[in-house]
């Protein structure tokens, strides 16, 4: 579970330490102009910032500014000192840069480097522009810079299916998250167009390319969108540890943030589709979230499946899933909300009057009753369904328990009968409460607290004057036996907690060794031989006993992570796919099973039952990914709306940790 900072007082260490170390950095700091397409006037924005700074007084140098040709922007650049460029050679073509040393040199207050993802020429220090950047802000020396939100690693694969071109140039997330000050350069959809026609963005002969190929409005939306939300993310970021360095409890309502919570009921997608219409008409970012609350008993399929149904839908519909493990539904939402600056929390609304949904601890009566900064947001399900009862292996465990708890009793008393004329009433209400303990560790909290009024009932008609009564006759004697009760019900749900408790822990541990203990295995997979030394038929020999072991242990590892039956396939010549191992030997793909399989490893996305690319069949596929290579094909028999988000983000890890092993193998045959 996440530490609540709001409700210990003490601000967040780590939150003060960046803080602090943001204050007494000697580093230069970042600016980025940031826009969501040529044209839009960053360098025109920059320059113009730099103009200002100058009047101040700052010392502001120019080290790359690529004017384009037009002369508003050329004419900007007069009256600051230009760092010279290098120049070179770079296969008969002459290339310059900037001059990195010379600004070092120079340390000047402030340097202008236009288009941050540049790619240097070959013989310069650094391979990217934004690395020579990096060295000036470590230099002491603050950086202003242009980029445009499509040059963004996270965001490539976006935006090549919404544009269909593809950045070459790119550079990491982590610039942005660096950056002291992001300054969105934003200009309306008609005035760009308007540029474009006038060439101040490409030459004539160019525009009209661009224009077919780029500037299409339903493009620049989004590219505009995109690059709102990436702004408003890093707002977002340093108003939350901000909050956390200074113990703030209280959300700052700055933006809308939602938060549905989902328990495992029938009703749960519809309440994931309310919740995302509400989350659209206010534009807001929102999470859905679970509260694991671990039980003795496992959760029935039923109830498995609604919950992995509305994660998934929550997570296609946009918003960021979590699950929370914690013995308390209601302190854990509340944290989690806090932690995340949630404005709003949306509920179920059970069917069930608020007394017996208070007495059954349905979360929504006690966030009603509990006084909190949200505003609540109850959602009345439609569905016509019931709602799903408790597993039936639970409802048996829980006869179980109150079947058994006469006997247990039964023999506590007599053994109580034994020892009476040699004890005292405390070591007799000992043996009572041991009574309780074994019931509540073998069954769980009712079977428990039943044993505790059984208890109560049996030592006041045994033990207690008037003996063969319910009655009692002493005041001392009537405290002492519902102190009993009290500590007995009580000791019974501690021991419950401890065991929810210990169950989350288990359940964290164990997938965290699960992955850890599959890397070892796959480390130990033996290294390729030396091509030049091993004969072609050995070699081949090596990669087959290799992929082979690397295929077992994957789908071994799976089988922990998931119960459905597996089949793995590696890439081969031609972008097609052939078979290394599988749980169930009968099982096959047909030429429509298999022709998804290769859609998912030629695209490297998932495929198949239950998302959204040629789910019409009986497989959810999952590409083994090393960086932008699909190195083969993980196919689970079921739908991937069955899997909760967590099983298929573990998933995604141990496909990712078989591809590492395997990028030694694939595609060595024996004639390397």
């Amino acid at each position: 579970m996440q530490r609540d900072e709001g409700e210990s007082g003490r601000p967040d260490p780590d939150a003060l330490l960046r803080e602090v170390e943001k204050a007494e950095s000697l580093q230069g700091k970042l600016k980025v102009f940031l826009g969501y397409s040529p044209g839009v006037g960053k360098t025109y924005s920059m320059l113009m910032e730099a103009r200002i700074r100058r009047r101040r007084g700052d010392d502001i140098v120019v080290g790359v500014v690529e004017t384009h040709g037009r002369a508003e922007t050329a004419l900007l650049v007069e009256g600051f000192e230009v760092i010279p460029r290098l120049t070179g050679d770079y296969k008969g073509i002459a290339l310059d840069e900037m001059d990195l040393d010379a600004i070092l040199a120079r340390k000047p207050d402030v340097v202008l480097v236009d288009e941050l993802p540049h790619s240097n020429a070959p013989w310069c220090r650094h391979p990217k522009r934004y690395q020579d950047v990096v060295e000036l802000l470590k230099a002491g020396i603050d950086v202003y810079t242009t980029l445009n939100v499509q040059h963004l690693e996270s965001q490539n694969d976006v935006i090549t299916r919404i544009t269909g071109v593809r950045m070459k140039e790119t550079l990491p997330d982590w610039i942005i998250d660096e950056a002291e000050e992001i300054q969105i350069i934003d200009v309306p959809l008609e005035t760009l167009f308007e540029r474009l026609r006038e060439g101040k963005v490409y030459i004539p002969e160019e525009a009209q390319r661009a224009v077919e190929a780029f500037f299409q409005r339903g493009h620049l939306v989004a590219l505009r969108e995109i690059a709102l939300n990436i702004v408003a993310r890093k707002m977002d970021t340093e108003l939350l540890n901000y909050r956390r360095a200074r113990a703030i409890s209280v959300p700052w309502p700055a933006a809308e943030k939602l938060m549905v919570c989902l328990g495992a009921t029938t009703s749960a997608p519809e309440i994931v589709r309310k919740a995302y219409r509400m989350a659209r008409d206010r534009n807001a970012e929102w999470y859905a979230v679970h509260v694991s609350v671990p039980v003795l008993g496992p959760q029935s399929a039923s109830r498995q499946a609604y919950l992995a149904e509305a994660l998934n839908l929550a997570e296609r519909f946009g918003a960021r899933t979590i699950t929370l493990s914690g013995p308390d539904v209601v302190p854990t939402l509340l944290q989690f909300a806090r932690e995340n600056n949630v404005s709003q929390i949306v509920v179920g609304r059970p069917r069930q009057t608020t007394l017996l949904g208070t007495l059954r601890g349905y979360p929504v009566y006690w966030l009603l009753r509990k006084q909190s900064e949200f505003d609540l947001v109850l959602i009345a399900p439609t569905v016509a369904k019931q709602r799903a009862g408790p597993p039936i292996q639970r409802r048996r465990k829980n006869v179980r328990g109150y079947v058994t708890a006469p006997f247990v009793l039964g023999v506590a008393s007599g053994l109580n009968l034994l020892i009476e004329p040699y004890a005292n009433p405390t070591s007799l209400y000992a043996i009572y409460l041991l009574s309780t303990l074994v019931i509540a560790l073998s069954f769980g909290l009712g079977p428990s607290i039943w044993t505790a009024v059984l208890s109560f009932l049996a030592f006041d008609f045994l033990f207690i004057e008037p003996k063969y009564a319910l009655a009692i006759k002493h005041a001392s004697d009537l405290v002492g036996a519902v102190v009993f009760l009290v500590t007995s019900i009580v000791v019974g749900q501690l021991i419950q907690v401890s065991r929810r408790q210990s169950s989350a822990l288990r359940m964290r541990a164990n997938r965290s060794s699960l992955l850890e203990d599959m890397a070892k295995d796959l480390l130990s997979v033996a290294l390729p031989g030396n091509g030049a030394r091993t004969p072609g038929r050995q070699a081949l020999d090596e990669r087959e006993a290799a992929l082979d072991e690397i295929a077992r242990t994957t789908i071994r590892y799976i089988a922990q992570a998931a119960p459905n039956p597996v089949i793995l396939l590696f890439g081969a010549a031609g972008g097609r796919l052939e078979l290394w191992a599988q749980t169930d030997e009968s099982m096959n793909l047909t030429v429509k099973e298999m022709a998804v399989a290769e859609w998912a490893l030629g695209h490297g996305e998932e495929a198949g039952a239950g998302t959204e690319t040629l789910a019409s069949t009986e497989f959810f596929f999952v590409p083994m990914m090393l960086e932008e290579r699909s190195l083969g094909v993980i196919g689970l028999k079921g739908s991937a709306d069955a899997l909760l988000p967590e099983q298929r983000r573990l998933l995604r890890a141990i496909a990712n940790l078989a591809a590492l092993s395997a990028i030694r193998w694939v595609g060595k045959d024996a004639s390397e």
